[in-house]
Formats: structure tokens, sequence, C-alpha cells
């Protein structure tokens, strides 16, 4: 179980949960202990093994409570958090503060729903790994901030969390949908340069289509971890730092991550090429350094 709070910080937490009242609505600090007291014990027992910022946490809190409104009626301050899942918005709030224990926890309790939501959209086994890793960088990372600070407590996070993944998913198959209705045939090597090499623009006339396609095979065949770090280096823009805090690894790890990926695909790509055409070595480095120019749009785009 965690420590007891002492009654110096319930007072100063409790000040901060009123502070979500303007001043002359505010009930004293010490009315309102027992109030912040039952609430946070509630969400420390269900999850005692946690490190929560509880100052951060209580204001959170007051922010969702609708408790601003209650004036100086302690009875309707302690309605107001009652009505609230407490416990799930402080798991929640952890999770958003990048508390490794709140992550494990969060993916232990949601997993079920994860599941069902995969299920219900058919979603085939082998894009599973990616679309988990998504739904986690939104609710966790953002940008702009993480959304699971969007839950409010109001009904079950396991609820809140069915309808984010279920919205999330369908977001992403109709995205998959228009992109395949309006196929870009510049995917890969782009439209022809202001400045052309007369030998690369006819290897791009003659071989477009197979340039395309075995990129997007050689992308298909990298391990998920991968496709998760280009995603993410590439698609969504995030920083190495951004990356660490997602993937729960250190800054200099996530560099070598995305450099790693970023080689796994390029030498894909070459083996896949190199074995499906008859190019010269001449050749192949032509299109491989437009290849490596474009790779930001190209991994974007794809994924």
């Amino acid at each position: 179980m965690p420590s007891p709070l002492t009654a110096r910080r319930v007072g100063a937490l409790a000040r901060a949960l009123a502070g979500a009242a303007p001043a002359a609505q505010r009930p004293p600090a010490a009315a309102l202990a027992p109030v912040v007291t039952k609430a946070l014990d509630r969400a420390r027992a269900t999850w005692p093994d946690l490190e929560v910022d509880l100052d951060g946490f209580v204001a959170h809190l007051g922010s969702y409570a609708g408790a601003a409104d209650a004036g100086v009626d302690v009875a309707r301050w302690d309605a107001a958090l009652g009505a609230l899942a407490v416990e799930d918005l402080y798991l929640a709030f952890a999770c958003a503060r990048g508390d490794a224990a709140a992550l494990r926890a969060f993916d232990r309790e949601m997993n079920r729903e994860l599941a069902a939501a995969f299920d219900k959209l058919r979603l085939a086994p082998a894009r599973r790994d990616d679309a988990r890793q998504q739904i986690w960088e939104k609710l966790f990372v953002g940008p702009p901030r993480p959304r699971i600070l969007d839950y409010s407590g109001r009904g079950r996070l396991r609820f809140w969390f069915r309808v984010t993944v279920l919205r999330s998913l369908l977001d992403d198959v109709r995205a998959e949908k228009r992109s395949r209705e309006t196929p870009d045939e510049d995917l890969l090597l782009g439209a022809a340069s202001t400045d052309p090499d007369p030998e690369l623009e006819h290897l791009k006339r003659v071989y477009r289509h197979q340039f395309n396609s075995t990129f997007e095979e050689s992308v298909r065949a990298l391990r998920p971890e991968d496709r998760n770090v280009l995603r993410s280096y590439y698609a969504q823009k995030m920083t190495i730092d951004q990356i660490a805090a997602a993937f729960g690894i250190h800054r200099a790890t996530a560099a070598r991550r995305v450099a790693a990926s970023r080689e796994a695909l390029l030498k894909e790509t070459r083996r896949r090429l190199s074995e499906r055409l008859s190019l010269s070595s001449r050749e192949l480095d032509s299109v491989f350094r437009l290849i490596e120019s474009r790779l930001d749009i190209s991994v974007g785009r794809l994924l």
C-alpha cells in the first residue's frame, strides 16, 4: 500500500483542488481535506505501485470534476468527485506521464478490449502489431498532447478506450481506401526533375511500377518494430526524444533504432530490385540516390 498522506500534504492538495473554483466560491481547505483523502485513497488503493505526481493529478481531477460549480458546499464537491471513475483517471494520468508500471497495467487491463476491436473490424493478424503501436502512440505521446488525457472519468476507462480504438481503426481503414482509390504513381521516385538525368528519367519511365511495388513490399517485409519506428519518424514526424518516450527507451537507443530500421529498409529494397531487374551497378546506384533523397516522403505516405 502507498504511504499515508500527512495532514499538511492533504491540505496542500485540497487547496489545489479548490483552485478550480473562483476565489469567492472555494470552501476552506480543511473542509475539503476529507474529500481529497477519500478520492486519493480510492485511486492509490487500486494502483498502489504507480508513481504519480499528486499535485498534477489533483489539478487534473479538478478540471474534470465540475466541482467548481459547487461553490462552498463541500457535499457537492464530494458528490462531484464520487461520480468520477477516479481510479481510472489515476491510471490514465500516470500513463500520460510515462510511468512504466502504469503503461504495463494499461496494456494488461485493455488487452481484451483491443483484441475485440481488432476482431470486430476483421483486422488481419499481420497488421495488428502495427495498429497497436499506432494507437499507443496516439494515446500516450501525441502530438499535440497524449490523447489519454482526454479521458474525463465519466464512465469506465475500458469503455472510453473501446470507442477510441474503433474510431482510430475506422479512420485508418477510410484513409487506406482513399489511398487505393487515388494511387500515387510517384510514391518512390517522384516527378521529373527540372534538371533531369536522361538515363535516370528513362529508368523511371520503364520501371516506375516495379520500383514502387518493390519498395512497398520491402516496407511490408520489415519487422513490425522497424515499421513502427519508421512510421513514427517519417510519417508522424516524431523527434528522437518523442520516440524514446513512446517506446520507453533511451534517446541514444531510439536514434540507433531509427538508423538501423532505415538501413534495413534500403538493404531489402536494393536486394529485391537487384533480383528482379537487370540493372547495372551504376544504374542501381543512380536509382538509389534518388530513393534515399525521397525516403521521408515515400515512407511517410506509405505508412
